[in-house]
């Protein structure tokens, strides 16, 4: 299933679209089959290359540049690491055929791709089980280890980027100028709101971000032995505020999140390289486990609950000892400032009579 032409599926086919007879409508040397309507920066297009026969994803970006992404990453720095794509031959990456110019715009073809976003089966109520999320976390980490490896910053790691293979295999769409969906809520780690640069911490502080959805939206709370799972403190560290907590790289994370598989004996990731692709089978895929219920609260929102029970007992501890000790005081102090105790002399002047 192609994730440009499957109606229903793709994201892609949600757009506006506007079928083309082939050879009526041409760009260069593609023949556009069908207009799948506006994409960052630029217009995408299904076609066939005529000097090849190959069919395509075509985006074209205008001299003008629109976009969202004109304003968070240069230019220039869009543009190169898309060239770099050119030495990148990774299963988890859409191949890039060519990077041309025509008539002032700029073309971007890269290949089409296979399966269903992640989006789309969330939405359809699936669930990744811990050891399928384990796995989808090292294949993401996998792919982002190669593209960092090259210099390449993803930046928008989310569900509707994610491609899920039939064979069970992940495809990590959008490096570079192949973004096919505007992202404008993509949630960035604390250090980009005060405009420092786009890292390759960037990118895991992401992916933390979505296999923490994923897990807790799955109801994954604790381990088998009933304490905290390791696989949340592994997504804890990778989300932490403090960019020096963090992961340093793919590979450190890929590593704790095999390592977090092992230690409850629930998901056994192989050890290997980080630049070696893990396989799920389509089985794994078709039977994910559905929603049954809402989703358990995270250990974090327990933990803070039972802090504020600690404080509102606290409180009303305070509130029942001050109460207590205002009716204990010796409160003599407090009479009419004119009257005296009985049965002696006071030295304070006569209140003046009532008038």
């Amino acid at each position: 299933m192609e994730l440009a032409l499957a109606p229903g599926r793709g994201r892609v086919m949600r757009m506006l679209s506007t079928p083309v007879i082939r050879g009526v409508e041409e760009i260069g040397p593609y023949q556009v089959l069908e207009d799948l309507g506006p994409a960052p920066l630029g217009t995408l297009y299904l076609a066939v290359d005529s000097r090849s026969d190959r069919k395509t994803m075509l985006k074209v970006i205008p001299p003008s540049r629109p976009g969202v992404l004109q304003e968070e990453t240069p230019w220039e720095i869009l543009l190169c690491e898309t060239q770099s794509l050119f030495r990148i031959y990774h299963r988890g990456i859409p191949a890039l055929f060519e990077l041309a110019e025509h008539e002032g715009a700029l073309l971007v073809a890269f290949a089409p791709v296979e399966g269903a976003t992640l989006h789309d089966l969330l939405v359809q109520g699936e669930r990744p089980d811990r050891a399928l999320l384990i796995d989808w976390g090292c294949q993401l980490l996998d792919i982002l280890g190669e593209a960092h490896a090259e210099g390449i910053v993803h930046r928008h790691v989310s569900e509707d980027q994610i491609v899920v293979a039939p064979d069970g295999h992940l495809m990590l769409t959008g490096f570079g100028l192949t973004q096919l969906f505007f992202e404008p809520l993509t949630p960035f780690p604390p250090e980009q709101f005060l405009s420092e640069p786009f890292t390759a911490q960037t990118d895991l502080y992401a992916v933390g971000l979505l296999l923490r959805r994923l897990a807790f939206a799955s109801g994954l709370k604790s381990g088998g032995s009933g304490g905290r799972d390791p696989l949340l403190k592994v997504l804890a560290r990778a989300t932490f505020p403090d960019p020096a907590t963090r992961f340093q790289d793919a590979a450190e994370m890929a590593e704790a999140l095999r390592q977090a598989g092992r230690t409850t004996g629930r998901a056994e990731v192989p050890a290997r390289a980080v630049r070696g692709p893990v396989r799920v089978s389509p089985q794994a895929i078709a039977t994910l486990p559905s929603r049954s219920g809402p989703a358990q609260e995270p250990t974090e929102d327990e933990d803070r609950r039972f802090a504020l029970l600690l404080v509102a007992a606290a409180f009303l501890l305070m509130l029942t000892v001050i109460a207590a000790g205002w009716f204990l005081i010796d409160r003599s102090d407090l009479a009419d400032p004119f009257s005296a105790p009985a049965g002696t002399s006071s030295n304070r002047p006569d209140r003046p009579a009532d008038s």
